[in-house]
């Protein structure tokens, strides 16, 4: 009650309520900017794809159906990327974020010889990098070209994820570490016992900025791989937008009464395309709600801190 009073009690200038206005208007017009591209991409793929075709969508689906999803499921190449992608994601994340943070935690340690060191060395590959070709050729001498793990191994160190869990872990009482190791706990099991579950916040914004990464990546499958064993569902994405062969293949199997009757329901290359999309997309969007309140504190920190 007393803060709604002090609220009502203070009252705003004409030119803070022309600054309020204003900014509403102009992010309300970010916002549908933004926004309707993605929810034109759910209309269109909800539709009927020859009456999509001939019908200008702006708001509602013309001819609602679910057989656009269907055809992306039914078909092999694009279900083996959907599930290569939730692979390299789960995986991803859990390794990145496990390594990144035992890494930073590592660096914050005064124990540590040489740690300012190594930091700079991580630093220094934020601004250089060693360019397509030598990246190849280092991974091909690790044997990991042409493997899952080319996915995986290189992004477990994420510098600037690095930086904001050892800004996290700055914040935490030495008290904690000292106790800790009276009673015998070594640095991993401090680690692992003390650091981990205090950083939910860091941890889960970290996380969340691997899993993006993650599945939306093409570069690495697309570079370091050959044949489609790995090949995720932003790469047969852009091959089926970019690709006249895929484009094809697709509409052949379109075409198969053994598939989707494509023909029959009235499926487009294009009303397939826009569902893949989608499918791609609502995955990060159903995950973010749950790390939303983790994330505001997490960004918070290592932005002032790191």
């Amino acid at each position: 009650m007393a803060r709604s009073k002090i609220r009502n009690r203070i009252k705003r200038t004409n030119e803070e309520k022309v600054i309020v206005t204003f900014a509403v208007i102009i992010s309300v017009f970010i916002f549908l900017f933004t926004a309707y591209p993605l929810y034109y991409s759910v209309i269109y793929a909800l539709s009927e794809g020859r009456a999509a075709m001939v019908t200008q969508i702006y708001l509602l689906p013309v001819d609602f159906t679910l057989e656009n999803f269907q055809m992306v499921f039914s078909d092999s190449a694009l279900f083996s990327g959907l599930r290569m992608s939730v692979m390299r994601t789960s995986v991803g994340v859990v390794a990145g974020v496990f390594f990144t943070a035992m890494v930073a935690y590592a660096l914050t340690r005064e124990e540590l010889r040489f740690r300012r060191t190594y930091a700079i060395i991580a630093i220094i590959t934020m601004y250089f990098g060693g360019g397509v070709i030598p990246t190849f050729l280092v991974y091909r001498a690790l044997m990991i070209t042409n493997t899952f793990w080319v996915m995986i191994l290189p992004g477990m160190l994420n510098v600037f994820h690095m930086l904001l869990v050892m800004a996290f872990f700055r914040e935490l009482p030495d008290a904690l570490f000292e106790s800790a190791k009276i009673d015998g706990a070594g640095e991993f099991r401090i680690f692992v016992a003390i650091a981990l579950p205090l950083s939910k916040p860091v941890l889960a914004t970290i996380g969340l900025f691997a899993g993006v990464h993650h599945w939306n990546d093409w570069f690495v499958p697309t570079f370091f791989t050959a044949g489609t064993d790995f090949h995720t569902l932003p790469v047969m994405l852009m091959r089926l937008i970019t690709t006249a062969e895929a484009q094809a293949r697709l509409a052949e199997s379109m075409a198969q009464l053994g598939v989707a009757r494509a023909r029959d329901q009235g499926m487009t290359v294009m009303s397939i395309r826009y569902a893949t999309m989608v499918v791609s997309i609502l995955p990060i969007l159903f995950v973010f709600p749950f790390v939303q309140r983790f994330f505001s504190k997490g960004i918070m920190i290592g932005s002032v801190k790191a």
